[in-house]
């Protein structure tokens, strides 16, 4: 078991049944400013947990598209999820359209939803179960925060602040709130002064390996 995981263990963040997730987390996103190379989303098509289909030419109208990937097994994502909905409602009224993204190929609709509700997390939720908008967007670990303009270009990537440090120390509160100054910036209609930072979480589930087709 990592050093990082006992430390979380120890300061009681953690139930033991966390521990073999965050065991195989890891860092990612070792670049960090405003010139990083991110990438430009191609179009998509997903459904959202609700049912509707959401694609590139759904955020048309919004100013900007943060896009929260998360993992209902990472005790880090879950921790997140009062910050997502605060952030969802807050923003909701100045162009901003927020997602959250499951990308657990075995996450069925239905408890998508009952995880929204258990973790009281307010926003639309769009299914991955390819993890094809995860792999455009260059994320690996949940949570990971995506500033999208509306035509798909990456404006942002990393984390949602800086509660939890690169060894994966949780501070009490945050000092720095990545995602909302970027967010601030875009609105502003400048670049985030920060394009990527560290994120800190859990690995994104395995994608299920292709059968062989039958002889």
């Amino acid at each position: 078991m990592s050093r990082r995981v006992v430390g979380f263990l120890r300061m009681g963040r953690l139930a033991p049944r966390h521990a073999a997730l965050l065991a195989v987390a890891f860092i990612w996103c070792s670049a960090t400013g405003a010139h990083a190379d991110l990438p430009q989303l191609q179009p998509f098509k997903l459904a959202r947990a609700s049912g509707e289909a959401v694609t590139l030419d759904s955020w048309k109208n919004h100013q900007a598209v943060p896009l929260l990937f998360l993992n209902t097994e990472c005790p880090v994502s879950n921790s997140y999820a009062p910050l997502m909905t605060r952030l969802a409602e807050r923003y909701r009224g100045r162009g901003v359209g927020c997602y959250g993204v499951h990308c657990d190929p075995a996450l069925t609709a239905a408890e998508a939803q009952q995880h929204a509700s258990e973790y009281a997390l307010k926003l639309p939720l769009v299914l991955d179960p390819e993890q094809s908008l995860a792999h455009a967007a260059g994320v690996r670990i949940a949570p990971t925060a995506i500033v999208a303009s509306p035509t798909g270009k990456v404006l942002y990537r990393g984390r949602l602040d800086n509660r939890y440090d690169t060894s994966g120390k949780r501070r009490d509160a945050a000092t720095v709130h990545d995602l909302e100054n970027a967010l601030d910036a875009v609105l502003r209609g400048e670049q985030p002064a920060v394009a990527e930072t560290e994120a800190f979480g859990c690995p994104l589930p395995k994608l299920k390996a292709p059968q062989p087709p039958n002889q």
